[in-house]
């Protein structure tokens, strides 16, 4: 995990030999010893960036074949906690990677600077990997302890307020109870004779009011579940279970134990009966001890995930005795595919999981595929049943980023699950965070945006906006969605790439053009029926938008006040001169404007008296956790306040629980928009005259 003797390792992006030694010799009059990789090539990265550990990456941003958004995509796409900084000539760009995962942009001849954000960015890395590797010694330490409670012959319990909160077996087994759940909950005095209840509150009061007090014993008599009393020894001691305070008791009763008794030995068998392999106890083991080593750098590894495809229906057609010989013949066809070092488990039911010690993707993806081709050329004939097998492949890589084989787990299942709804009978890899279609380098997101453009790919839905004290009015917002395939992308998974491809008038027009059709059908069944539509910057410096606009609204016989438009806070502080000017020609025409992500600046005040708009939509990270989060509350009630007084209207956005939206109602809110109202639909065909807000 640590520096590897000291040694910095650095992967650097660049087309110049020269240059690339200048940067190193920057990291080592910052007093770092380097061991440094120039390249330029994409595949050579890619391969680079796989087989290897890196601590930083120094990417050029002026390289023929290599842009700095494909190497940001790539270790997003591979998961790696890896900073890259990006070195550039000048900053005329410099905004367009201000939202990606970049760690800095710092000019090539600022030789201090980049020492200063290189030292930065490897000590948070450092404290990165220092705290994983604490909290895997943590959840190896509690995994210790609770096997040790759970073998232990004392009986031992936790409690928090007096009341239990867990208990090992010898606790249940003294007192006579099944499972840890009856006694989950109940309060200690309940397992104690009456007579000495007494006795118990007092010494038991004195104890919780000392948080430094030295363990405590007394005498009592305690009271099984059958109402059996038999003299017990009560120990007390302060404890932390979870981060919280509580008190460990320890019973022991007056039974004398019969040492000469033999011992009872319980033999854990590894395998699983039917299969012949790994059980999933074991198979865990095996995958946490492959999540350790990734994590000290090691070596990565991959966990596929195979589940037989419509297994349920197949055991309900022929019985469980046959379906349990189906599994038998799978597990050997699997065993016999198995390459060198690979381990397999049958993790349970007609889930088998497979740890493959390899870092390369297209390796990985043969060996995926070779297991489900194996499955797929299968054909059982069992009891005169003729049973055609397919089976999904999940596919999680095992690296540093993994904290626990629970979590690598989990992203193979979800790929699984993923490949059985799309069909089943195929392989799919987990992208964290981030899916398939937004790891596309920006030349592939050109030509689908454009096609998108040209084909109509694009598509809209709508989510209303409805009255809780404002005036009664049919809004929708108008969001914009990419087609693929049959998934609907949301916009804020692609339109950073629209920025930087400088596409976003192109789009914004279609988003426009789009939804005056929409409004022109719809307003014939419902003319009181506005659209709120986001605008972007690059929208705004084009000089002859308002009048495309105002020609495009007369085509569809469409009044300028049947549009609000919309910009972020942020970005119309950026921009005041142009945003006003905006503003102030839209508004001319009739149109509206509304400024959304309010309570972003500093001093939100300040953008109310730079632009004179008609709605604030309150920033959505207030209004999500306000109903848990006093500082939240008080931040929406200052905005509500604020536009009351200005005479604006505030719209609440992100509403997604009743309780939220009551207290926006108490707190006067104008209106309100969010899941817990509506979803985003490609319908519009929210009741407004529902009277239940």
């Amino acid at each position: 995990m640590a520096r590897a003797e000291g040694i910095l390792r650095v992967l650097i992006i660049d087309s110049s030999l020269t240059d690339a030694d200048v940067i190193v010799n920057v990291l080592r009059s910052a007093g770092h010893a380097v061991r440094a990789t120039r390249e330029d090539k994409p595949a050579a990265i890619e391969k680079l960036l796989s087989a290897q550990n890196w601590e930083l990456i120094l990417c050029r941003e002026h390289v023929a074949d290599v842009q700095p958004m494909d190497i940001l995509n790539l270790i997003q796409h591979l998961d790696k906690d890896l900073p890259c900084i990006i070195i550039t000539d000048d900053k005329t760009h410099e905004a367009d990677y201000f939202t990606t995962n970049a760690k800095d942009i710092v000019l090539f001849e600022d030789k201090q600077r980049l020492q200063f954000v290189i030292n930065r960015e490897i000590d948070n890395l450092f404290i990165r990997r220092l705290a994983r590797r604490n909290e895997r010694a943590l959840r190896e330490s509690e995994k210790r302890s609770k096997t040790l409670l759970d073998s232990s012959r004392d009986a031992v319990a936790y409690m928090h307020e007096g009341m239990h909160i867990y208990v090992n077996q010898a606790y249940l087994d003294l007192f006579g109870y099944q499972e840890s759940e009856d006694v989950a909950g109940l309060p200690i005095l309940d397992l104690f004779s009456a007579d000495d209840h007494p006795k118990f509150k007092a010494v038991f009061r004195q104890f919780t009011e000392q948080p430094d007090a030295p363990p405590v014993t007394l005498m009592g008599n305690g009271l099984t579940a059958d109402g059996v009393t038999f003299k017990a020894e009560i120990q007390f001691s302060h404890a932390r279970v979870e981060g919280e305070d509580c008190t460990q008791v320890v019973i022991r009763d007056d039974t004398v134990i019969n040492e000469q008794a033999a011992p009872v030995v319980t033999l854990v068998d590894e395998h699983d009966q039917l299969t012949g392999l790994y059980n999933r106890s074991r198979f865990i083991d095996e995958l946490e001890k492959t999540v350790r080593r990734a994590a000290e750098g090691e070596g990565d590894a991959q966990l596929l995930y195979l589940t037989l495809d419509d297994f349920l229906s197949i055991k309900e057609k022929v019985g469980l005795g046959t379906s349990e010989v189906i599994l038998k013949s799978v597990s050997d066809l699997l065993q016999n595919n198995l390459a060198e070092h690979e381990i397999i488990g049958h993790y349970g039911d007609q889930v088998f999981t497979i740890i493959v010690p390899h870092h390369d993707d297209a390796y990985v993806d043969e060996r995926a595929e070779s297991f489900r081709r194996t499955i797929d050329d299968y054909v059982s004939h069992v009891s005169g049943k003729t049973i055609d097998l397919h089976c999904s492949v999940g596919i999680a890589r095992i690296n540093e980023s993994q904290l626990t084989a629970e979590a690598v787990l989990e992203n193979a299942d979800s790929a699984a699950m993923k490949a059985q709804h799309l069909g089943g009978n195929q392989v799919m890899r987990f992208h964290a965070q981030t899916s398939e279609i937004e790891q596309q380098s920006s030349e592939v997101w050109h030509k689908q945006l454009q096609t998108a453009l040209q084909e109509d790919k694009f598509t809209l839905f709508y989510q209303p906006i409805v009255s809780l004290h404002g005036e009664e009015q049919e809004f929708y917002e108008v969001l914009l969605r990419l087609q693929v395939n049959d998934e609907f992308i949301a916009a804020d998974k692609f339109i950073h790439h629209a920025v930087q491809l400088k596409m976003m008038t192109e789009i914004d027009k279609w988003v426009i053009r789009s939804a005056l059709k929409a409004l022109t059908i719809h307003r014939q069944r419902f003319p009181k029926t506005r659209f709120f539509i986001k605008l972007s910057e690059q929208s705004l410096h084009e000089e002859a938008f308002v009048d495309w606009l105002s020609a495009s609204l007369s085509a569809q016989q469409l009044t300028a006040r049947s549009l609000i438009f919309e910009v972020s806070e942020t970005m119309a502080i950026d921009n005041v001169e142009q945003v006003s000017h905006v503003i102030e020609r839209l508004q001319s025409l009739g149109c509206e404007f509304g400024l959304e992500h309010f309570g972003s600046g500093i001093d939100f005040s300040n953008s109310l008296k730079a632009f004179n708009v008609d709605y604030l939509k309150i920033n959505g990270t207030f209004v999500e956790n306000m109903a848990h989060d006093a500082e939240n509350q008080a931040a929406v009630k200052a905005i509500i306040e604020m536009t009351k007084e200005a005479g604006k209207r505030s719209i609440a956005e992100f509403v997604s629980d009743a309780n939220s939206l009551a207290l926006l109602w108490r707190l006067g809110v104008d209106y309100a928009q969010g899941y817990y109202i509506h979803e985003p639909s490609a319908e519009m065909n929210y009741n407004f005259e529902d009277d239940e807000l």
